[in-house]
């Protein structure tokens, strides 16, 4: 909840193929909900949900992450949209970068574009940025040729416009001359310019065009759910990280393209810095997918990229850097031709699902949970599901009978090649990323994190983990306490020594008038808005730029030849260094509830709710059975031992320690350790 905002309730909503998370924030209190969803009308899930948690009124913010937008440019059910741009460039968008995706592909399958060739129109249109930083109009389009555009756009059943011309990110101003033109028609208009202010101009195309083919539809999502929440603001999580008000969102739904994956990340920083950590790595382990990602400790708003692709086109709009794949609890587990054991990426869904839900016939996963003991019907979904076992004691002799050896053998090989997938996951986003994995904390949750949390930082040689209270409905945990933020650009394109700390801060003083104007409209009290930017350099020559804090010109300049030595290995001190892009974050700060150290604790009585048999690394043990719901601040307690929560459950290894840290989390580390953290800086 913003600090700045007279709300006094905050709602975070996650909706999921097959559950809608709620949470709930007023003060310390915190209260979830998991509603089914329904996925013909994703608002009806939402309303239902707000309803059992009280209903929202004046006083109510809901943060939506929200998958319309999503599953519409996924599945091709966008709206038909035009495209306007220069002479000459109607099939830019399709001829796209002279890169492939698989390299040994013979036969490659191109993303289909989201704007077919038939609904493209060209202008007579040429501008020349100079070196000075001046432009000149070559040629502009005339009132007749203007006016013919349009009758044409009429004519073609277009539901909406993207507007975009060649160099419109040093001349936005005849992006805005053809919108103009085009006013008449009453249809959405995105300008490439407005959108995306920087050079590279088949991202930019291409992130128009993504937005405008979503405008029409999160336009009428959003505007029906602020009508049905009657009271109360709507605020829609970015892919970012932040949040971003539901009325700017139905004009730029790209940026909201990756919003439930970010609230996760959101929530498992939050957690983190509860807990007293600094960087740390996540992962999100849900029923069909696992998202891994990094989070720096050195500052409250996480960091972006802006090179994300979605369904196979650019949207380089500000995004977490997540990695996913396609293992999550509900991942099918078969024998391939070779004999060879699999682990997705397909999924069983909702629908049949796994085998202990009663209808699945193919083992997953969560199957192999409920064979070893992990799993129990009493808590599993909140006790909402009760689990089959003798159907999965039959599936997996179906498959140890494939595999030439014993059911539970088997269950535990699937987890060793699912937990082998997230190790590579892992990977890709720490040493891939020049991070040395053993000095980073793993935050793991989703419904199934916590259940290889431990396994995972062992295998890596982590320090330990830290799965965070409600791990199921942590997305929803996130967007609940997610900052408020606006994201401003410029391309420069420019010697950094051009470009002196005092030029810098006249451009960024224009960029932050942008953004405090936009949160301020939002409902934001101007004196809690906060402003971060930074810079994108390169050596000159390079096609690829590093991000780095606007600092003092020494400071940017060790900064960004460290950062490239991190990376690549190598740095060139004496290379000139290139200034292509000035960023600026305006951010409202969510209330943040400070990290301090507890005295630890042992379980009263009650806490250890049963005993049972569980296998860990293939013996099974007798295990205690720890309610989550009874652990305060400072409980500690040793494996084995299984704490069951209605969101998600926790494995404790024998020989691993776990202890609650403010906030509920629970903190797991090998011996008597206890997890700490640092931060790398920037």
């Amino acid at each position: 909840m913003s600090p700045s905002s007279t709300t006094v309730r905050t709602i975070g909503v996650d909706t999921g193929g097959t559950f809608t998370d709620l949470v709930a924030v007023e003060g310390d209190e915190v209260r979830a909900e998991k509603v089914p969803s329904t996925p013909d009308d994703p608002s009806r899930a939402v309303l239902e949900g707000i309803e059992a948690l009280g209903g929202a009124d004046g006083g109510t913010e809901v943060v939506h992450g929200t998958t319309v937008a999503l599953n519409a440019l996924l599945t091709g059910e966008i709206a038909p949209t035009a495209l306007v741009t220069n002479r000459g460039f109607r099939d830019l968008i399709e001829i796209g970068r002279q890169t492939r995706s698989d390299l040994y592909a013979l036969h490659p399958k191109k993303p289909k574009p989201p704007i077919p060739r038939p609904l493209r129109f060209e202008i007579g249109q040429r501008t020349w940025p100079g070196l000075d930083g001046g432009i000149e109009r070559v040629e502009e389009p005339t009132t007749a040729e203007l006016a013919r555009l349009r009758k044409r756009i009429e004519k073609c059943g277009a539901k909406s416009v993207a507007v975009c011309l060649l160099h419109a990110y040093a001349d936005a101003e005849s992006e805005r001359l053809v919108a103009r033109a085009l006013e008449p028609l009453g249809l959405p208009v995105t300008c490439s310019a407005g959108i995306l202010p920087e050079y590279r101009e088949y991202e930019r195309f291409s992130t128009a065009a993504v937005n405008a083919a979503l405008v029409p539809l999160m336009g009428r999502y959003l505007a029906g759910l602020e009508r049905a929440l009657g009271g109360g603001r709507l605020s829609i999580l970015q892919s970012s990280g932040g949040t971003l008000a539901a009325t700017d969102a139905a004009r730029e739904p790209a940026r909201v393209l990756l919003s439930g994956p970010a609230g996760g990340v959101v929530g498992a920083a939050r957690a983190a810095r509860q807990a007293g950590l600094g960087d740390i790595v996540t992962l999100d382990m849900g029923g069909t997918s696992t998202d891994v990602a990094f989070h720096h400790g050195h500052g409250r708003v996480q960091d972006a990229v802006c090179d994300t692709h979605v369904a196979g086109l650019p949207v380089a709009l500000p995004s977490l850097d997540i990695h996913t794949i396609g293992c999550g609890g509900g991942s099918v587990v078969r024998v391939d031709a070779g004999g060879l054991l699999r682990v997705g990426p397909e999924s069983a869904g909702a629908d049949p699902g796994p085998v202990c839900h009663g209808r699945g016939s193919q083992p997953t996963v969560t199957d192999a949970h409920v064979l070893l003991g992990h799993l129990s019907s009493g808590t599993f979904a909140g006790g909402s599901v009760r689990l089959d076992t003798d159907a999965v004691a039959r599936a997996f002799e179906r498959l140890a009978d494939r595999l030439g050896t014993r059911p539970k053998e088997a269950a535990a090989a699937v987890l060793d090649v699912a937990q082998a997938a997230m190790r590579r996951a892992l990977g890709v986003m720490t040493m891939q990323r020049g991070h040395d994995p053993r000095r980073l904390p793993l935050v793991a949750f989703g419904g199934a994190g916590g259940l290889h949390a431990a396994a995972l930082a062992e295998a890596l040689d982590l320090p330990g983990a830290l799965v965070p209270r409600l791990p199921g409905c942590l997305s929803a945990f996130g967007m609940a306490h997610a900052d408020a933020l606006v994201d401003r650009s410029r391309t420069v394109l420019a010697p950094l020594a051009e470009w002196k700390p005092t030029r810098r801060r006249r451009a960024r003083g224009e960029l932050a008038r942008e953004g405090r104007e936009r949160l301020v409209a939002a409902g934001h009290r101007r004196g809690r808005i906060e402003i971060e930017s930074s810079l994108e350099l390169r050596y000159r020559g390079q096609s690829y730029e590093i991000s780095v804090a606007d600092e003092g010109m020494h400071a940017v300049e060790e900064t960004f030849h460290a950062r490239h030595e991190a990376l690549y290995g190598w740095r060139l001190d004496e290379r000139e260094i290139e200034l292509v892009c000035l960023r600026v974050r305006a951010v409202v700060r969510a209330a943040e509830v400070e990290a301090r150290a507890v005295r630890s604790r042992p379980l009263p009585a009650g806490v250890v709710t049963d005993r049972r048999r569980v296998v860990f690394g293939g013996s099974a043990r007798d295990t205690a059975v720890v309610a989550a719901w009874h652990l305060r601040a400072g409980h500690r307690f040793s494996g084995p031992a299984v704490v069951e929560d209605p969101t998600g459950t926790i494995l404790v290894p024998p020989g691993w320690t776990a202890r609650v840290t403010i906030g509920g989390h629970l903190a797991l580390t090998r011996g008597r350790a206890r997890l700490r953290g640092r931060s790398s800086g920037r």
